[in-house]
C-alpha cells in the first residue's frame, strides 16, 4: 500500500473552485485528498473509504489519461477510451428528484433542435468497437422526436440506450413506437422494492410502477439495465435482492450500482457520501457471503488481462468503477472469476459451460448476446466536487457530448455543467 501513496493529482479549491495541486494519502485506514489553494490555504477531505481497497484498484488501473480540457474527438482524443457517449436530449423532466445528478427540471434552457443535437454525435460506421450512446437529460421521453433521434443515432453506427425514469414507459403503444425506431436497450432508474428509497430519492413512491415497467419492457422485447443509486441506510440493504431479481429476469442483462455522491442537487456536505467500499460490504452482507470482495476484485484483474489480449476499451481498468460478471446457477449467484479457479469447472459445471459459451460472444456487448444466464454488474463512483480527483476523472470511458464540447463524464457534471457540478 505504501508503494501507491501519495498519489499526485489536481483538484478544486472548495471555496473558489480554482484548479489546485493535490495528493491522495492514506490516513486512519481511509484515503484522503489534500489540496492547497494559494488564496484559501490547505484543505483535507475524505476521498475514498478503505485506503487498502483504493491502493489495490489504483495499482490495477490501465495506464493513460484523456487530455485535459475539451476533447477533440475528430483528432482521436478519446480513441481507445470511450465505450459510451452521453447526450442530453433535454433538461426538462417530469420528476423533481432531490438527488438529480444533472439538476434537471425547473428553469432549464430550451431543448436543442434535432440537427444541432445530431451534429454533436460522431460517426462510427465501420468501427471495430463502436461506442454506445446514452440518451440522457432530463427525461428523454419528453421529446416528441425521440424515435427520430434513435433512428439517426443508429445510422451513425452507434447503439442508442435510453436513460429514463420510466414514467412514460407504462404506455405500451409508446413502447412499440420506440422499439420500431430501433431502440433495444433501456437503462431504467431503479431504487429498490420498498417505498422508502423511492420517497427519499424521488420524493414519491414509484416502486410498484418501476416493476410494472420492467415487466412491460420484457414483453416488448427490450433489454434492460437497472441503474441503482445506493445510499447507506436507505437502500443498501436491498442490493443483494436487486441482483437476485435481475438474475431471474431474463431481459435484465446489466445492473449498475452508483454510490451516492455530492454532485448535482446532492450538495449537502454534511450528508455523508457513500463509497465503493460501502457497496462491497453491502453486497457481501445482503448475499450472505455468496458474493465476496475478492471475487469482485478478481473480475477486475480478468478485465485487465482481456484488455491486453483484445484491446476493447470496455476492459480498461479504472479506480472509480469495478465491473464483474455473475452467472446464474439455479438459485445461486456465481462470480465468473470463481469459475476460472482450478476447481471452478468441478464446483459449478453448469455455470462454467454457460460462461464458456458466453465468453465467445462477450465482445458483442451491445447486443446482449451473452444470454439470460449471464448478468453484467458494475459499481461506479462519481467524482464529486467536494473531493475531486482531476487526473482520475480523465481516465473515463464515458464521454459527454455537451453543447460546450466533449468532456469526460465527471469532468462535465462536476466542473462544466451549468447548474450542476459542485457548489
Amino acid at each position: 500500500m505504501n508503494k501507491v501513496y501519495p498519489v499526485v493529482t489536481r483538484s478544486l479549491c472548495p471555496v473558489c473552485g480554482r484548479d489546485v495541486p493535490a495528493r491522495i494519502v492514506a490516513h486512519e485506514g481511509d484515503a484522503w485528498l489534500e489540496r492547497t489553494c494559494p488564496e484559501h490555504g490547505e484543505d483535507r477531505v475524505l476521498f475514498f473509504r478503505d485506503a487498502a481497497l483504493y491502493a489495490r484498484l489504483f495499482a490495477d488501473r490501465t495506464p493513460g489519461v484523456l487530455p485535459p480540457g475539451k476533447l477533440d474527438l475528430a483528432r482521436g482524443d478519446a480513441k481507445g477510451f470511450v465505450t459510451t457517449y452521453a447526450l442530453d436530449v433535454t433538461l426538462r423532466c417530469n420528476m423533481r428528484c432531490p438527488t438529480c445528478v444533472s439538476a434537471a427540471g425547473g428553469d432549464v434552457p430550451p431543448d436543442p433542435d434535432f440537427d444541432e443535437l445530431l451534429a454533436r454525435v460522431p460517426d462510427h460506421r465501420g468501427d471495430k468497437y463502436p461506442p454506445n450512446l446514452a440518451l440522457v437529460g432530463g427525461e428523454s421521453t419528453l421529446r416528441e422526436d425521440l424515435p427520430e433521434i434513435i433512428r439517426a443515432v443508429r445510422e451513425k453506427g452507434l447503439e442508442p440506450r435510453l436513460n429514463t425514469n420510466g414514467l412514460r414507459l407504462v404506455d405500451e403503444e409508446y413502447l412499440q413506437t420506440l422499439r420500431a425506431a430501433g431502440l433495444r436497450w433501456v437503462i431504467l432508474q431503479f431504487d429498490g422494492f420498498a417505498p422508502e428509497p423511492s420517497l427519499a430519492f424521488r420524493g414519491e413512491d414509484y416502486s410498484q410502477l418501476k416493476l410494472e415497467v420492467i415487466d412491460k419492457l420484457g414483453r416488448h422485447g427490450f433489454l434492460s439495465h437497472l441503474a441503482v443509486m445506493v445510499d447507506k441506510g436507505v437502500n443498501d440493504g436491498e442490493v443483494g435482492e436487486i441482483l437476485r431479481y435481475a438474475a431471474k429476469t431474463p431481459h435484465i442483462r446489466r445492473v449498475s450500482f452508483y454510490p451516492r455522491a455530492h454532485i448535482g442537487r446532492v450538495q449537502q456536505r454534511e450528508h455523508e457520501a457513500t463509497h465503493l467500499a460501502d457497496i462491497f460490504t453491502a453486497l457481501e452482507r445482503t448475499t450472505g457471503g455468496e458474493l465476496r470482495r475478492d471475487d469482485l476484485l478478481a473480475s477486475g484483474r480478468l478485465g485487465k488481462w482481456l484488455y491486453r489480449l483484445v484491446g476493447h476499451p470496455m476492459f480498461r481498468r479504472r479506480v472509480c468503477i469495478t465491473p464483474f460478471v455473475l452467472m446464474r446457477d439455479g438459485d445461486r449467484l456465481v462470480p465468473a472469476a470463481r469459475l476460472l479457479r482450478p476447481d471452478g469447472p468441478l464446483r459449478y459445471p453448469r455455470a462454467f459451460r454457460v460462461f464458456a459459451q458466453a465468453a465467445l460472444r462477450s465482445l458483442r456487448v451491445d447486443e446482449g448476446a451473452w444470454g439470460p444466464d449471464v448478468l453484467m454488474v458494475n459499481v461506479e463512483k462519481f467524482y464529486d466536487g467536494h473531493a475531486f480527483d482531476a487526473v482520475g476523472a480523465r481516465m473515463c470511458h464515458h464521454i459527454y457530448l455537451a453543447p460546450e464540447g466533449a468532456y469526460p463524464f465527471c469532468v462535465y457534471n462536476t466542473v462544466i455543467r451549468p447548474g450542476g457540478g459542485c457548489a
